[in-house]
């Protein structure tokens, strides 16, 4: 009878040390379920961003580049390769997390304590900007070296310098990025399913249609912030210079270029600048919806 009872023994402490092991785990598995809103961020946001590296490669390369067509932007991302076109996106990947906590818990958070959108939005895009600024001005300098002569190249930044020429512009690009899937979206919702053919979708699909119709002209909007970044990034002679001259530059660069080359130029932009912003933030609020909707059932 003795022997016989070593096994159950053996089981009875394997059951234990089972339980031991699991209760924890089991907690901190319940807990990220419970997050949805955390999650989206260090989830959702690094796989957006990393999948439309090439578009913003294309953004950055548009700013100083007003004689390619759109196809000749994104021939010029894709020169080297077709997995150059991901050239730089490491960096903005790692800052995606952050970025998109902001976007996601964060806004979320001022939301729920202020009660205005408006300005929860402004916090975030702060707050996004502080963490993301620089290693998107680092990713734009590497793509803009990467297709003109060495004797052209500008210097790269180093990740640590969380300011500079372009700061402001890269926030209120953020703000206005971002005002699709947050203050459009939720009051356009019965408009979208208004539309031909939308009514047939499901409650998911008709949900990501409108975002992404809100984020085409959130993008359309924040367009002139983000060439001017973008075209910061990469004009090194800004930063000798005094805040109010670089603002003065910028504003001059923008109605120089666009009244050169008129509506043909800005439709090219407002192209390039949908092809990433719309599907970005329709991505991401789709991740933060499923995540979100998966914590609440929990």
């Amino acid at each position: 009878p003795q022997v016989g009872s070593r096994p159950s023994i053996r089981r009875m402490q394997v059951t234990v040390d089972a339980a031991l092991f699991s209760s924890p785990l089991d907690g901190i598995l319940k807990r990220l379920q419970a997050s949805g809103d955390v999650l989206s961020g260090a989830i959702g946001g690094p796989l957006v961003v990393g999948t439309l590296t090439p578009q913003r490669n294309a953004m950055t390369l548009a700013a100083k580049d007003s004689t390619s067509s759109f196809a000749g932007v994104y021939r010029q991302v894709f020169a080297s390769g077709f997995l150059k076109g991901w050239r730089g996106g490491s960096i903005p990947c790692l800052a995606a997390v952050p970025q998109f906590t902001a976007i996601g818990p964060v806004y979320l958070l001022a939301e729920k304590r202020i009660g205005n959108p408006v300005v929860s939005m402004f916090m975030a895009s702060l707050f996004e900007s502080l963490f993301t600024f620089s290693a998107h001005r680092r990713n734009a300098q590497i793509q803009y070296n990467a297709t003109v002569p060495v004797s052209q190249h500008v210097p790269c930044q180093s990740i640590y310098r969380l300011m500079g020429a372009g700061f402001v512009p890269h926030v209120f690009r953020n703000c206005f990025a971002q005002m699709g899937i947050r203050l459009f979206s939720p009051h356009s919702y019965e408009v979208v399913c208004r539309l031909p053919g939308i009514s047939t979708l499901s409650e998911g699909k008709r949900l990501v249609a409108s975002d992404f119709a809100c984020s085409v002209l959130a993008a359309t909007l924040s367009l002139p912030f983000n060439h001017a970044f973008s075209w910061a990034a990469c004009t090194p002679e800004l930063e000798q210079m005094s805040y109010a001259r670089r603002g003065m530059a910028m504003v001059q660069w923008l109605i120089g270029t666009y009244r050169e080359q008129g509506v043909k130029l800005l439709a090219r932009d407002v192209g390039i600048r949908i092809n990433y912003t719309a599907f970005l933030f329709t991505g991401y609020r789709l991740v933060e919806r499923t995540l979100v909707d998966l914590s609440h059932d929990a």
